[in-house]
């Protein structure tokens, strides 16, 4: 009884630890940080265009502040050295999350719902 009680607790304890976060935490609290207070939270910025755009997005710096052009504080985000150090993780993010990954996220410690 006691083998199978231990079996039951190690196999349970990989399962609960596979399961959570299957999302890089850090990208999304940058994400969080930076973007949400124009575009709303990481999830629900990812889902507007999918993985494509985001690439083309992404390949220069100009796309990005060319988009940003008439928000002073986006720019500053973009210019900031928390965006400049994590730019492929938050790109790598938001394609991962993008409209047709098929990911549908639910809650957890640093996300629930889409509300913006």
């Amino acid at each position: 009884m006691k083998i199978i009680f231990s079996i039951a607790f190690i196999l349970s304890i990989f399962t609960f630890s596979s399961a959570a976060e299957k999302y890089d935490t850090k990208a999304f609290r940058v994400l969080t940080k930076l973007c949400t207070p124009c575009h709303g939270t990481p999830f629900y910025m990812a889902k507007q265009i999918d993985e494509d755009d985001w690439e083309f997005y992404f390949q220069t710096k100009e796309k990005l502040e060319k988009i940003h052009k008439n928000n002073p504080k986006g720019v500053e985000n973009l210019n900031s050295s928390l965006f400049k150090q994590r730019k492929n993780r938050l790109k790598k993010f938001l394609m991962n999350n993008s409209k047709f990954s098929g990911k549908v996220h639910g809650c957890d410690a640093n996300f629930c719902g889409t509300h913006h």
